[in-house]
């Protein structure tokens, strides 16, 4: 569609003359349809400020469909973890997207909650949305909590601000973290060269994850991490630029291109684990509140999904670490050291797979240096790994041996193609 500027309209923002020369849109469909590069002036896409004059042409590629207004219920089931007048809290199953929007009407959470609860929710954030007070990714599974009146959702919402309302996830990420706890401190964004995903730019919103090292395995790590603040993706756009993409995370370089990294000792364990992960290893595992009519501190916590566990067995049966870094009691979260948090340095997210912090080279140099409790427990945990591969290999030449004393040939022996796996890094 064409749009041209009038005299009336001089010297505006494009995204408020769009609004008053189209029909049914809002000012934040113009603005995101600019922020996607579909409003164009000359040929080139808009920027978000653009101020347009008398006579220009302004086209926009791509009229937004308008999303429906109402939500028909549906019976999905809900895994409810607890339940009051005032809130629910409830384990959210991965790949279920929590409310309707970028071209998803049906199947959600939110169309669940309201076959569920009737009109027993709020409605603070429109009929789209009834009781959401966050959200977590479509395939990011874990606890949320939903509220049933305006007063509570308000309630909940200030803490949420004041981070009064903690909610902990657990990540298996590629690599060791140089630091067993730390907070990323870097702002997000829009990703500028691909839309659908965010990224660490120096225009973003302020952003601050906590984490701590959990349990060290040959390839990956553990962490529990904590947010203050809520940024779309967070955790899996903080762990990319810090070098470490969660396991599973087909959006931030979290599969075959950390898969490629990996040592030729420990590669057939790291596909086993791509095989078991259907997406991204987060879950939301805990969350702590205070009840908005009681005034009492609340805590829900809840076990890792299916995978997540399967894919745990799997890497302390195959490389684990020597010994964990934490105990399974220790709370974790304390108080942070401001001289570990990685708040300088930062450039756009598109840094390339080869720049990933897999094995300790990354977007920290000036960290390189150090090496931490960290990086040891890690090594420990490579040397483990190696030393299991190595009694491998001497007990097949024993057995090599023995064939070749029972008159039985080394070809028929050995498989086709078998090479030893040995690091020679670690010998």
């Amino acid at each position: 569609m064409n749009y041209i500027v009038d005299e009336k309209h001089s010297g505006e923002r494009i995204d408020k003359f769009l609004v008053g020369v189209m029909e049914n849109v809002s000012r934040t469909d113009v603005q995101k349809l600019i922020a996607a590069g579909e409003v164009k002036v000359g040929g080139v896409a808009s920027p978000k400020n653009f101020r347009v004059e008398t006579g220009m042409v302004v086209v926009v590629d791509k009229v937004p469909e308008k999303e429906a207004s109402t939500l028909e219920p549906e019976n999905i089931p809900l895994d409810i973890v607890y339940e009051d007048d005032d809130i629910v809290v409830l384990n959210k199953p991965r790949n279920l997207v929590v409310h309707p929007g970028n071209g998803v009407q049906n199947g959600t959470l939110a169309a669940g909650l309201l076959y569920h609860f009737k009109e027993n929710l709020s409605a603070v954030n429109g009929p789209l949305r009834p009781g959401i007070v966050h959200r977590l990714d479509k395939d990011t599974p874990g606890l949320m909590v939903v509220a049933k009146n305006d007063a509570a959702h308000r309630h909940l919402a200030h803490q949420l601000e004041t981070r009064t309302l903690h909610r902990t996830y657990n990540a298996l990420v590629w690599g060791h973290p140089r630091d067993l706890e730390g907070t990323i401190d870097a702002p997000i964004g829009r990703n500028p060269k691909n839309r659908l995903k965010m990224a660490v730019v120096s225009d973003g919103k302020p952003s601050r994850t906590h984490f701590v090292a959990k349990k060290f395995f040959a390839f990956a790590t553990l962490l529990e991490l904590q947010l203050e603040s809520g940024r779309t993706h967070q955790i899996r756009v903080h762990s990319r630029y810090m070098g470490h993409p969660v396991v599973g995370d087909p959006l931030y370089d979290g599969r075959d291109g950390c898969l490629n990294r990996v040592s030729p000792l420990m590669k057939d364990v790291a596909a086993k684990v791509l095989e078991i992960a259907p997406a991204q290893l987060l879950q939301a595992v805990k969350i702590e509140l205070i009840h908005p009519t009681t005034g009492k501190k609340m805590k829900f916590k809840v076990p890792l999904e299916k995978p997540f566990e399967q894919v745990l067995k799997l890497l302390k049966k195959e490389c684990p670490a020597e010994a964990p870094v934490f105990d399974d009691e220790d709370e974790g979260f304390r108080d942070f050291d401001p001289e570990m948090r990685f708040s300088e340095g930062y450039e756009s997210d598109e840094a390339e797979s080869e720049n990933l912090d897999v094995f300790d080279e990354g977007v920290f140099p000036e960290l390189k240096e150090r090496k931490t409790r960290a990086q040891r427990f890690a090594e420990r945990a490579a040397r483990a790994a190696n030393r299991k591969a190595k009694a491998a290999e001497r007990k097949r030449i024993k057995q090599e041996k023995a064939a070749r004393k029972r008159g039985i040939a080394p070809e028929d022996f050995v498989q086709p193609g078998y090479e030893p796996t040995i690091d020679p890094n670690l010998l």
